[in-house]
């Protein structure tokens, strides 16, 4: 079964980048959806990605 660790693991330096990443690339994605822009759709996949890909990036610390 899953149990999430409890223990605090500090701050995340890159938190509100990772938050203004999902907003634009959900805003691109849902943007392309509704005007049936394939491209914009994989633009805003390919932000996201981009969002995803900071949680690897070294702490730093």
């Amino acid at each position: 079964m899953f149990r999430p660790s409890r223990e605090r693991r500090g701050e995340d330096r890159f938190l509100a980048w990772k938050v203004r990443i999902f907003v634009a690339g959900a805003a691109l994605a849902l943007a392309g959806i509704g005007m049936s822009l394939s491209w914009l759709v994989w633009v805003g996949i390919g932000v996201l990605v981009v969002g995803l890909l900071l949680r690897f990036l070294p702490d730093g610390g």
